[in-house]
């Protein structure tokens, strides 16, 4: 059975590749609107890289990965799953670097097709969606994960930059003399405390204030400030300070080095760029994306 139905499938891709019309073996139909030079298919293992608009019937656009610069990684999976795929993923199959692709399904096939489930409550049951997509290129999953790397590393390289220049400004602005780490950490001890600075294993308890630069408050231990800032929630009592175990517990990275540069009782301020806070995750409506923070800490115990 699984013979014939390759020979089947070789068949219909022979035959639909005379026409600009092609369908896969699962009869799922697609538009090739302009063929790419090349006629190599990605092998099982392979990653198509595949940028794509994605807008319904009534001329909305649900996503554009030519606007984001960021191409949507397919892959090709082992030729014993091809006979329980869906349409899209045969296509797939089927084109090659330089292809530009058409296909409309209704609102039901598109969730079936991506979800696998029925249309969520709200969505228009009449809509119809266009793909169209443009193969880039066959890649491997090791080149592609080395290629997001570095991507990834360029961008937040890029984002340090423009956060050093915003806290050294506001920094300049205010008359601050600060601290400044190569991490880009800035920080001014405001009360020496005493005995060593704390080091990676031990515990710190901290009364703390975090706040943007711009000067809205989001969290604190101390219930008298979260009152004054209007940041109070009943809920957090008590109020009291925070147990953090340096290089260890589950805060931001900027949290660690701030507490390597304070010992007991000391307290001080410090403005955190956001690729050592959330970096480009929204955290909540006051933490936006690549938000710089500033944190009043004191480290009440270190142990």
């Amino acid at each position: 059975m699984r013979i014939n139905y390759f020979l089947v499938a070789l068949f219909a891709v022979a035959l639909a590749a005379c026409s600009s019309e092609k369908e896969t073996p699962n009869g799922f139909k697609f538009k090739v609107v302009k063929k790419g030079d090349a006629d190599s298919v990605a092998r099982p293992g392979q990653l198509l890289l595949v940028d794509f608009v994605l807008k319904d019937s009534k001329d909305s656009t649900w996503n554009d990965s030519f606007k984001n610069g960021q191409p949507a990684p397919v892959m090709v999976q082992d030729s014993t799953m091809m006979a329980n795929e869906k349409g899209l993923m045969q296509m797939f199959r089927m084109v090659s670097p330089g292809d530009s692709i058409v296909t409309t399904l209704t609102i039901k096939e598109f969730f079936d097709q991506m979800t696998g489930g029925p249309v969520p409550p709200g969505f228009d049951s009449t809509l119809t969606l266009t793909y169209s997509f443009k193969i880039r290129e066959i890649t491997t999953v090791e080149k592609y994960q080395a290629e997001q790397q570095k991507i990834a590393e360029e961008k937040s390289a890029e984002q340090l930059k423009k956060d050093i220049e915003a806290i050294d400004k506001y920094l300049a602005e205010k008359g601050i003399e600060a601290v400044k780490l190569e991490s880009g950490l800035r920080f001014v001890i405001t009360k020496p405390g005493k005995g060593e600075n704390g080091k990676s294993g031990q515990t710190a308890s901290v009364n703390y204030a975090g706040y943007t630069l711009e000067g809205k408050y989001f969290d604190t231990s101390d219930k008298k400030v979260a009152q004054e800032k209007g940041v109070y929630n009943p809920q957090r009592e008590p109020y009291e300070p925070y147990a953090v175990t340096i290089d260890q517990s589950s805060v931001i990275q900027g949290w660690h080095e701030a507490l390597k540069q304070l010992n007991n009782g000391a307290k001080g301020t410090f403005y955190i760029p956001s690729g050592l806070a959330y970096g480009p995750r929204r955290r909540s409506p006051e933490i936006g994306e690549n938000q710089i923070l500033v944190f009043d800490m004191e480290v009440t115990d270190l142990k």
